[in-house]
């Protein structure tokens, strides 16, 4: 994951109004970064990224995105409760949507992304929730189908069926690009 975490990083920074638009299924207005360390009554973590979003809808809400290969020392899960109660008592008054993109060929496979404490009494003491995209699991059209040339620098970590159709394609919607630097 080392060798995938810092690109897979830069990709998003650099195009994070696309990936706002697509992880969060609206138009945005504009998208700010976050470099913070979230703290709590422990130590303090470093998120992986952190976004205030202004929908196109005139709402604000924060974009959390985190990344994650096969292994990992504390699950998942819980890395997400902890980095959403921090991000709920930072952003007190926002709403909360976090993704995790999972990289490698079987990571996340049991993570639906949905989670509880259960009490004694048969409820729920706790439940958190959050996006969950296992990249590998993907196939590489789906990509090219939401019309962005951004999310392509994801394609390597997809399933890519017919390379020799598919790859012409993604270098033509590369190639719509204006700025050759982007591109």
């Amino acid at each position: 994951m080392a060798a995938t975490d810092s690109p897979l990083k830069r990709l998003i920074t650099t195009f994070i109004d696309d990936f706002a638009v697509w992880l969060l299924g609206s138009e945005v207005a504009f998208v700010t970064p976050h470099n913070v360390e979230l703290y709590a009554l422990s130590d303090p973590i470093r998120a992986d990224q952190i976004f205030t979003v202004k929908l196109a809808d005139g709402r604000t809400v924060i974009l959390h995105i985190e990344f994650q290969g096969r292994r990992t020392n504390v699950p998942m899960s819980l890395r997400e409760l902890d980095s959403l109660s921090r991000l709920a008592l930072k952003f007190r008054d926002l709403e909360i949507y976090s993704v995790v993109f999972y990289v490698g060929n079987g990571a996340g496979r049991h993570d639906t992304g949905s989670h509880q404490i259960e009490n004694p009494s048969g409820g729920f003491t706790l439940s958190w929730r959050y996006k969950v995209i296992c990249l590998w699991k993907m196939n590489a059209q789906e990509l090219i189908d939401l019309g962005k040339p951004a999310l392509l620098g994801l394609i390597g970590q997809t399933q890519i069926t017919e390379p020799e159709v598919l790859l012409p394609k993604v270098v033509e919607m590369v190639k719509t690009v204006p700025d050759a630097e982007i591109q």
